[in-house]
């Protein structure tokens, strides 16, 4: 029986931060506990004092494209390996590999590369430590979305459903292993047919890069679209006469979303209003990081094309004029530590980035916060969010 004792710090619980720590057996949570209840006699396992760092969750990235040179739809074992280092030593414990749109023989390809990888590293992990993210998943961001609300998409690979299920083989297959993410315009012909087949078929349903109107929204809700993609990015701004799919999604208690908190994707205010009207438990924070994070600014080629990153600003511009933001450079530590100095306390902070995504993908009961029985995915950082440790199935794999 393996067992850890993490202790001396301050655990981030789902209701706030407690004193103490907590013993890992078999690669579970087996307790947590306060400083003057540390266990005693827990075997040959082994005991890491956190000397007051932060002790919470993994952060679990539900919607990544790809950092340090890596797109996750244009790559191979190295390179998902190389990506999955790099996140876990920013804290990311799991995270889903996000494909845009692309011509089908391309997804089936990439499709194939990821599915393979996270087969072999969950083989892998079950026989020795593993120093590396684990692949949780694919998000596909589209092809079933709105060219009205494109962003940074490729329009020519959209699509709109036809009803023949069997088209959906490539994304969902039978029982979707590893986990399916995907976001839609409920809009779109057939959209609303579209969600209630793939949340048939396992896959969790978001709405996203859509100019749908409230009643197509609701019916998307019944069809199993609970979930809103980078709010409030690649939606209709919000209009007193034409709410759309911003004001539905802050009114609505049973909707979460997620937000990209580089502070460019979305005002440092709007990030306090949707904080305010949402509350922690219905706000995930999502890096929507490319290629070229971790690399600094500079001119790179993503998707086919050229981007420019300055001071930590995506641009890409198709026409003259023309200025989209094409994803994130950031990490979903830096947007932590975003959102927390922003004055949102830390244990809501860390549940934005662990427990709140990991209940938009459907995972929530194995990860996501630290509790008897969770999978121990874990790490522990400092006062300035800076990772001291990351542990993966209750083995240490990252320490700084």
């Amino acid at each position: 029986m393996a067992s850890l004792l993490l202790h001396n710090a301050r655990v981030v619980l789902e209701s706030g931060i407690q004193r103490g720590g907590a013993l890992v057996v078999d690669g579970k949570i087996s307790e947590v506990f306060a400083d003057d209840q540390v266990p005693t006699g827990f075997g040959a396992g082994e005991s890491i004092d956190l000397g007051g760092a932060y002790l919470a969750p993994g952060m679990i990235d539900i919607h990544i494209h790809g950092s340090t040179g890596v797109d996750v739809q244009a790559t191979d074992t190295a390179g998902l390996t190389k990506l999955s280092k790099f996140l876990l030593a920013e804290g990311v414990t799991g995270y889903f590999a996000t494909f845009v749109p692309m011509d089908r023989r391309s997804y089936s390809e990439a499709v194939a590369a990821v599915d393979s990888y996270s087969d072999q590293q969950s083989s892998i992990q079950r026989d020795k430590t593993v120093d590396r993210a684990r692949v949780l998943g694919i998000h596909f961001e589209g092809p079933f979305v709105s060219e009205r609300r494109c962003g940074a998409l490729r329009p020519e690979h959209f699509s709109s459903y036809d009803g023949d299920a069997r088209s959906l083989d490539l994304f969902v297959g039978g029982v979707p292993r590893p986990r399916r993410l995907m976001t839609i315009a409920p809009e779109i012909d057939g959209g609303i047919e579209l969600a209630r087949e793939l949340t048939g078929r396992g896959a969790r349903v978001f709405i996203g890069h859509s100019q749908a109107g409230l009643e197509t929204l609701d019916s998307a809700f019944e069809a199993g679209a609970r979930h809103i993609t980078h709010f409030p990015n690649a939606l209709d701004s919000l209009h007193h006469r034409k709410p759309g799919a911003v004001g539905w999604g802050l009114l609505r208690e049973d909707v979460t979303l997620d937000c990209i908190a580089d502070l460019h994707h979305v005002h440092p205010m709007m990030l306090r209003l949707i904080y305010r009207a949402k509350s922690a438990d219905r706000m995930a924070l999502i890096s929507d990081a490319i290629m070229p994070a971790g690399l600094g600014d500079g001119e790179f080629s993503v998707w086919g094309e050229p981007i420019v990153v300055r001071g930590g600003r995506t641009s890409l511009a198709r026409q003259p004029g023309e200025d989209t933001i094409a994803g994130s450079v950031i990490t979903l530590r830096q947007a932590l530590k975003n959102v927390v100095d922003l004055g949102v306390p830390i244990h809501e902070a860390v549940g934005m980035a662990s427990l709140v995504p990991a209940r938009a993908a459907g995972i929530d009961l194995e990860v996501g916060s630290i509790k008897e029985g969770k999978r121990a995915d874990l790490i522990a950082f400092d006062d300035d969010v800076q990772i001291k440790l990351s542990v993966l199935m209750g083995r240490p794999t990252f320490r700084d």
